[in-house]
């Protein structure tokens, strides 16, 4: 028989697909970053380097939006075989 996961798994699982995406969101701002300043043209000014910096760290709550909706996307019923 199936059943539904309950509030403390879902919990669970919405805290670990945060975690992950919160994770991938910073890999993708860092490499963001570093390739934005790599194509800028040289020498760097503040404003530049701010405005990338900003732009980078939009990944980071897109990463974790990501992570949610794959959480909730894969969430399937238990079978506790009975």
């Amino acid at each position: 028989m199936k059943r539904d996961l309950n509030e403390a798994e879902i919990d669970v699982r919405k805290s670990a697909a945060g975690r992950f995406g919160f994770i991938l969101g910073c890999i993708a701002a860092v490499l963001a970053l570093g390739i934005e300043l790599f194509i800028a043209s040289k020498p760097l000014q503040p404003m530049t380097v701010l405005t990338a910096a900003l732009m980078a760290a939009l990944n980071v709550p897109f990463g974790i939006v990501l992570g949610l909706l794959g959480e909730r996307m894969t969430r399937q019923r238990i079978d506790d075989g009975g």
